[in-house]
């Protein structure tokens, strides 16, 4: 009888230190979906309020408005509604090819031109671990990729237009991973209009993303290629017990 009790006690202590293990191992999981990002009447905000970042789920997306008599201008990221598929041109640039935010959400996120940066907030939980993200061309690039303009070309045999986004901890690179948002070479005619979960768990702990831009059509100033994509539902992951 005592052995059969040493045994059952034993197994309990087993399941036990079993479950604190795993518990220690818990993951805190976070999305930023962009719904709680206050628009505009025009359905985006690009930075014209001089903030010089909007922030969802408490993560920090920088911009840089400029206002002159040539015109207003803006880089980094954008926030926006529009889904205008149709539209050719700069002036549909807040719209995402899919139509909708991604799982038929209203809201995404736009990033523009090389350097568009993500900072990740600081809290008592520590570092947090990149998991994923949805991307999408936004109509204004798939258009003139799939038919050609005044500025860039007609896509066809051997193209490409790609997204790099870089991790960053205590500025040291952690990691990059491309995404090809039309792929052209050998034989493929990809060009993305829908959107894509992207794994980001390459880049392991991060505090800071940075996006960056490549094409096949260049020029004497660089990329031909609108350097668009819409980003939504970033996946990340936190230690809930350091």
């Amino acid at each position: 009888m005592k052995k059969k009790s040493l045994i059952v006690l034993s197994t309990l202590l087993l399941i036990f230190f079993t479950a604190c293990e795993n518990d220690s191992d818990f993951k805190l999981k976070t999305t930023v979906d962009f719904e709680d990002v206050e628009l505009g009447e025009n359905g985006y905000w690009n930075g014209s309020d001089f903030s010089k970042k909007f922030v969802s789920n408490g993560f920090i997306f920088l911009n840089d408005f400029t206002s002159s008599p040539w015109g207003d201008f803006w880089l980094g990221f954008a926030c926006s509604s529009l889904t205008d598929t149709i539209t050719a041109g700069y002036d549909n640039q807040y719209s995402v090819a899919a139509g909708s935010g991604a799982w038929g959400s209203n809201k995404f996120a736009v990033a523009f031109d090389d350097s568009a940066t993500v900072n990740c907030p600081k809290n008592e939980l520590g570092t947090y671990e990149a998991k994923s993200i949805m991307l999408c061309n936004s109509t204004y690039a798939y258009l003139d990729m799939r038919n050609g303009s005044a500025f860039s070309k007609k896509f066809d045999d051997g193209d490409w237009f790609k997204v790099t986004i870089k991790g960053f901890l205590n500025n040291n690179a952690t990691g990059a991973v491309d995404y090809y948002l039309a792929d052209f070479r050998n034989g493929k005619q990809y060009l993305c209009h829908q959107w894509v979960k992207v794994d980001l768990s390459s880049l392991g702990k991060v505090d800071q993303l940075i996006f960056l831009f490549d094409s096949s059509d260049k020029g004497t100033f660089g990329v031909n290629t609108p350097k668009y994509v819409c980003i939504d539902n970033l996946e990340f992951e936190q230690d809930a017990e350091n």
